[in-house]
């Protein structure tokens, strides 16, 4: 029964659409998992959407290896280079408990549209339940670890990652920018999305 279910359902569903036979779809009922056109699942990815839904729009791109722990949005065209790990949740930090018997808390993960995640990158979703957003056109490079916002149209590098450049459309070229710009940035993206949330 379980076979006939499989090819029935799940085979056209998503392997004849983009995900690679060496992919892992962990997935459960209670949660979403949608895969837009052209997007594509490489050979060992690995989608859980246990905490929460894992939506991939149309276009998106994960390289070999990556690991999508939901909630996660990835929006058209984001791309994720080999490796990286996008997690939206948290273990328990209890010292008296094994890890394994604490809860998890969700932590939303956003990437906009066009964000490019680099080789090895790993994105931790907030602590305190907000989504983390990776802005639109944002790069990361490789080995990077995003723990705060990346705002739309920055280049973001180190561990953990900080904002290096942005693009300025005025001179047509990305340009060296401070913290305090960038921390700019970043609250006019958490605006944004507080807008939205608050129904503005």
């Amino acid at each position: 029964m379980r076979f006939w279910l499989w090819l029935l359902i799940i085979f056209p569903r998503y392997f004849l659409r983009g995900v690679s036979w060496g992919s892992r779809l962990d997935l459960v009922p209670f949660h979403r998992f949608t895969l837009g056109k052209c997007s594509r699942i490489e050979k060992g990815v690995v989608i859980n959407n246990g905490m929460g839904d894992v939506i991939i729009h149309d276009g998106v791109h994960t390289g070999i290896g990556c690991i999508i722990l939901g909630p996660v949005e990835l929006h058209r065209h984001v791309g994720l280079a080999q490796y990286v790990r996008v997690v939206g949740m948290h273990h328990g930090l209890e010292v008296d408990t094994p890890h394994h018997c604490q809860p998890s808390t969700r932590a939303p993960i956003i990437m906009e549209e066009d964000a490019f995640v680099g080789t090895g990158a790993v994105i931790l979703g907030k602590k305190n339940g907000e989504p983390l957003v990776l802005g639109r056109y944002c790069r990361v490079g490789a080995n990077a670890v995003v723990t705060d916002d990346i705002p739309p149209y920055t280049i973001a590098v180190g561990n953990p990652a900080r904002v290096i450049r942005r693009w300025d459309a005025t001179r047509n070229e990305w340009v060296r920018t401070t913290e305090e710009e960038a921390e700019r940035l970043r609250e006019e993206l958490r605006a944004r999305y507080r807008t939205r949330r608050d129904g503005g």
